[in-house]
């Protein structure tokens, strides 16, 4: 993964605060990206880039109070680390200084994930990795655009 300037960051202090997080640590030892590993079948590496892309994701979503979700494995990541018991209670205000809730995916997750990949960019000085952040699908127009007749 590349390397990221703090001189380049709306908030650095922000992201050494999530860089340094340590995350979830199963019963048996395992760091978090291993358990990304297995719940996503990446190889290690590709986990442990994973885990600096949700890392990433992270600093994106607490960086405004505009919402800001993830999909893919990205999303995994999140719901994963979420459903451990001190995310809401002990990390997120902790890291992150917010609520930081991960919540369903809803009609507002695709313009939110649309934001974020738009932050990336301009938070991070280049596109988001598409292995991790890939292109929202364009669904077709599903309203009936028939005109009515009373």
């Amino acid at each position: 993964m590349r390397d990221i300037s703090l001189d380049s960051l709306t908030d650095p202090f922000l992201w050494a605060r999530i860089r340094g997080a340590m995350l979830p640590v199963d019963e048996t030892g395992r760091s978090f990206a291993l358990q990304l590993s297995e719940i996503t079948g990446f190889a290690a590496a590709a986990a442990r880039d994973l885990e600096e892309e949700y890392r990433r994701f992270l600093y994106l979503a607490a960086l405004t109070s505009a919402p800001r979700e993830p999909l893919g494995v990205l999303r995994k990541a999140w719901e994963y680390h979420a459903g451990f018991e001190g995310y809401l209670y002990d990390f997120c205000p902790w890291v992150l200084e917010r609520h930081l809730p991960a919540v369903p995916v809803t009609t507002i997750t695709g313009p939110a994930y649309s934001a974020a990949r738009i932050d990336y960019t301009a938070e991070f000085g280049a596109p988001a990795p598409a292995p991790f952040w890939p292109m929202p699908e364009l669904r077709p127009a599903t309203a009936d655009t028939r005109a009515q007749v009373m």
